[in-house]
């Protein structure tokens, strides 16, 4: 959990989609191809040397180029709430993941669970309860690595944020261009393309100690090769990361049990074979493994746990992509192919319910979920480039998951222990409990948005339709279980349309104003079977209040903003300020019964508000400022007797207040040599862990601050710099867990603090 500052962007030319224009990049990459270009344009070199640089006197700054709406354009002409962390961001938080971030986008939260466990939510609309692992969590923030998605509900990937343009986070439903996934937002991870002119090399080194715990270690580096000039060329990236400890077991005697190792690479290789079309592949392999999360029980001192078992974490995946760009003259064609593999591997302590419950001998207690996921994904798009006053794009998109979870509680002989064979429930030898979900889920969609300008007044309208079908086959069986059960449930099926509308003025050349309606929307679902020989009377009771264990329908939400965005002619300042109101209706969240299951539902509805600012200055030659802050207030719309709460409640893990401030300083000590610094402090309110305090689980979380600093100095093409994070060592809770007497109360807290040294240098 670390914070942020003001980016520095280098600028880029604007190109008509967010594929790799072909006629674009060749003009990026070569002088001969411009040449080219003009001739075929019937234009001399001369006239656009002339128009570059009368631009280029027109324009007093550098603009901010994203491809959000999935074509480029400054980051102020899209009427939107979009917050963007560039590169130098990324580098001077030291960020790993992007948890590092949290802190630094307003509005953006997360229920976070140790790495590869986080849920992420936007506007307090949250995702948040169960049991991470399970097959039917669905996400409300879609993630994505360029064009690809790899959300995936309780247990995004975090992959290390290295060789990156930006990070840009979309608030608000995106469910035209980006589907389901993205009910409240989007999170995309913009990766740099190989470059076809310019052989060059990057690499970083950074050390550091936590305090109360271990130390970090970290090596990234990448190389770019074009192997012919202007034409084709191959970017390889690696990272290696130690990541240091400091949680300790008092009853094991084990130091610093959470350090875990994160390592990668990424090829990705670019040829443009015409004027015309553009293709590029990339592949991206990633291992992270831990020996447990940074959980501390409350019961304990400060960073310190006291059970026995073991609860690491093994996440390998590997991403594929091809995207083939065509220009056609009058628009451009993309087609991106993706495929997305990932295996996880997770022990969990079950010592609290099951020390004394038990024979002596039934050791370890832990249950073991393994998840393997497959996913393929196909999108096609076609975007118009001509100089009209009406824009548009449309596209169609499929995609096919198939997940197998298997969740185990083996016993190494607790068949002879016990007197009565596994086999007897259903379950392999030595397992108090074996089950697994088998779970496929297709869907496709098409959709479209238009962009119609009259004068400096802008319409965008947007539309999709989905058609969403899932199929799972859950087995459930073992002593714990109490039977052997095997559940095939019928087919789960739903269509329907996102709509967008959204209309914006334009002020000046640097400012605008907007308001938007937007639906967002997220799947359903199918719960798991729940055992009558150790669940009856609880699920006696919900026949009885007339709910349905089987299944869970999906919710919806829909969003109203109003915003303001924007700068001087000068961009000495700018700013971006969104009101937003959401009806969140036929809420889904999960319940647990006292017999160990649960299940989802819908609950009712709610009600989220806010406000979003961000202002950027940059006073003096050098220096930026930068502050960004949200109000967040999410109640309940009505009493909802299943959850102990009350309408006006606030949802848990949504903080009423957060900020982030930062300053940034950069000067010329001599001829040869830069000094720069950089601090930033973040704060986030308290929070809770329900609705209300009523319900037996409720757990509140304090306040806390978190400051961050680096300060270092530039030569030569090399930089070296001191950094600490979490300079004054808070130890705020980031999420409070445990639900006796399944789990102790316990805490994931802010990093401790973290002072370090890093080297960066290319070629």
């Amino acid at each position: 959990m670390q914070s942020t500052h003001t980016i520095n962007f280098t600028s880029t030319p604007v190109s008509s989609s967010a594929g790799h224009s072909c006629s674009t990049r060749i003009l990026r990459h070569s002088a001969l191809a411009l040449m080219v270009s003009a001739a075929l344009s019937g234009t001399s070199l001369h006239a656009q040397e002339n128009s570059a640089q009368a631009q280029k006197e027109a324009e007093p700054y550098e603009r901010v180029i994203v491809t959000s709406r999935k074509r480029s354009e400054s980051m102020n002409d899209v009427p939107i709430s979009i917050n963007v962390v560039g590169e130098g961001l990324i580098e001077n938080l030291g960020a790993a993941d992007f948890t590092d971030l949290l802190g630094v986008v307003p509005s953006l939260t997360a229920y976070e669970n140790g790495p590869g466990r986080t849920r992420l939510s936007i506007r307090g609309v949250a995702n948040g309860g169960g049991n991470d692992n399970d097959t039917q969590n669905q996400e409300t923030v879609g993630i994505y690595l360029d064009e690809i998605p790899i959300s995936m509900g309780g247990m995004n990937p975090e992959l290390a944020l290295f060789d990156l343009k930006r990070v840009e986070v979309l608030r608000g439903p995106q469910g035209t261009l980006f589907g389901a996934g993205s009910m409240t937002g989007t999170v995309r991870l913009v990766s740099n393309d190989p470059d076809l002119s310019k052989f060059e090399g990057k690499y970083e080194l950074s050390a550091s100690k936590i305090e109360h715990g271990s130390n970090n270690k970290s090596v990234k580096a990448l190389v770019n090769v074009p192997i012919i000039e202007n034409e084709l060329a191959v970017r390889v990236s690696g990272y290696y990361l130690d990541n240091g400890g400091y949680i300790d077991n008092s009853l094991t005697g084990e130091k610093n049990l959470n350090d875990g190792l994160s390592k990668g690479a990424k090829i990705a290789a670019l040829y443009i074979p015409t004027n015309e079309l553009s293709i590029e592949l990339s592949y991206l392999h990633h291992d992270y493994s831990d020996d447990g999360r940074p959980v501390d029980i409350d019961s304990t001192p400060l960073f310190v746990r006291d059970y026995p078992s073991f609860d690491g974490y093994d996440d390998t995946m590997d991403i594929g992509n091809l995207t083939l760009t065509y220009d056609l003259d009058w628009a451009e064609l993309t087609s991106s192919t993706s495929y997305f593999d990932r295996s996880i591997v997770n022990p969990r302590s079950l010592d609290l319910l099951f020390e004394s419950a038990l024979p002596p001998g039934i050791t370890p207690h832990e249950l073991v979920d393994l998840t393997d996921s497959e996913v393929f994904v196909q999108e096609l798009r076609l975007a118009s480039t001509t100089d009209s006053d009406l824009q548009w794009t449309v596209g169609a998109y499929a995609d096919k998951k198939d997940v197998f979870y298997e969740n185990t509680f083996p016993v190494p002989g607790a068949d002879a222990i016990l007197g009565v064979p596994s086999s007897a429930f259903g379950a392999p030898e030595d397992h108090l409990f074996y089950g697994f979900d088998d779970l496929t889920v297709k869907t496709y969609a098409f959709f479209g948005e238009l962009y119609y300008d009259i004068g400096d007044l802008s319409i965008t309208a947007g539309l999709r339709y989905f058609n969403w079908e899932q199929e799972i086959e859950f087995y459930q069986s073992g002593l714990f279980n109490g039977e052997a059960n095997s559940d095939t449930r019928p087919k789960g099926k739903v269509d329907g349309y996102n709509p967008k509308l959204n209309v914006s003025y334009h002020l000046n050349r640097d400012n605008l104003v907007y308001v938007q309606a937007a639906k967002g929307f997220r799947y359903g679902g199918i719960n798991g079977a729940i055992p009558e020989s150790v669940c009856a009377d609880e699920l006696a009771q919900v026949e009885r209040d007339g709910g349905d264990t089987r299944f869970f329908d999906p919710d919806e939400i829909w969003n109203y903003e109003v915003g303001v965005k924007g700068s001087d002619t000068q961009g000495t300042v700018s700013y971006n300020a969104t009101y937003f109101h959401i009806d969140w209706s036929d809420m889904q969240t999960s319940r647990s019964f006292e017999c160990g299951f649960g299940f989802k539902e819908n609950v009712g509805d709610a009600t989220s508000k806010g406000l979003e600012l961000e202002v950027t200055v940059k006073p003096l030659d050098g220096l930026v400022l930068s502050a960004g802050g949200a109000y967040i207030d999410t109640t309940l719309d009505a009493d909802v007797p299943n959850l102990d709460a009350q309408k006006g409640d606030p949802a848990p893990f949504v903080p009423e207040f957060s900020f982030t401030t930062s300053a940034e300083y950069s000067t010329e000590l001599n001829e040869d040599l830069e000094g720069f610094g950089w601090v930033n402090v973040q704060y986030t309110d308290d929070r809770s862990t329900e609705f209300s305090e009523q319900n037996s689980n409720y757990r509140k979380m304090d306040a806390y601050t978190v400051a961050n600093m680096r300060v270092g100095i530039r030569f030569s093409g090399y930089e070296i710099s001191l950094f600490a994070n979490n300079m004054f060592d808070d130890d705020g809770v980031v999420r409070a867990i445990g639900r006796p007497p399944f789990d102790p109360p316990a805490s994931i807290r802010v990093t401790p603090r973290t002072i370090g040294m890093t080297f960066r240098g290319g070629f």
